[in-house]
């Protein structure tokens, strides 16, 4: 059964920093991963696995090693168990911090015991790219958090985002109001052009 670890996150509010354990106890979705993952790590002869795993919004990355007779090597999941763990993020939003960034999740054959440690402020490293200020500001709609548990660089780059957002819309705003404008002109226009038509046609007169 998923390990019952002692709740030791750590809180400096001046650093905004806060990680630590991630309690699973009765979460069916990661109870289905851990049998998932137990079964995989016996079939493939593993002494442990581990997973490094970060994600923010729909984006993520996801490193997992293997160890076995001794020897640590990177390696893929099979399909059903990385689709199993890719829905644990999604199950342990906590209405307050969100969801998390970072998670190390390991499990011992010895055991067979899925642990987890996760981060809620630190920022995602994918692809070697920084996070977009798209993925912060959807990430924060997704999964809301208090004030206090925002991390600076999310608040940063959301705000940016927005701010982008915004100006895009005034300029768009401007683009429909000059077109507003162009045709109001060119249909005065054609309505002049009528009426001049029609004064000329009535005023004819037949010799």
């Amino acid at each position: 059964m998923v390990a019952m670890l002692e709740e030791v996150n750590q809180y400096r509010i001046g650093e905004k920093l806060m990680s630590g354990i991630q309690e699973n106890q009765g979460n069916p979705v990661v109870l289905k991963f851990e049998g998932l993952l137990r079964g995989w790590l016996v079939e493939e002869g593993g002494s442990r696995v581990d997973i490094d795993y970060q994600a923010i919004h729909l984006t993520g990355r996801v490193k997992v090693w293997l160890t076995r007779r001794g020897e640590r090597k990177s390696v893929h999941l099979p399909r059903e168990v990385s689709f199993a763990m890719h829905d644990i993020r999604g199950s342990q939003v906590d209405p307050h911090r969100g969801a998390w960034l970072w998670s190390h999740l390991w499990m011992e054959a010895s055991d067979g015991v899925l642990h987890q440690e996760c981060d809620w402020m630190r920022e995602p490293v994918i692809g070697g790219d920084p996070v977009g200020d798209g993925d912060a500001a959807f990430e924060l709609d997704q999964f809301p958090q208090d004030l206090q548990w925002v991390p600076e660089w999310m608040a940063v780059k959301a705000a940016a985002y927005h701010k982008e957002a915004d100006r895009r819309e005034r300029r768009r705003q401007r683009d429909r109001e000059r077109r507003a404008r162009k045709k109001a002109v060119v249909a005065g226009a054609v309505e002049v052009t009528g009426e001049q038509s029609g004064s000329d046609a009535s005023g004819r007169v037949d010799e």
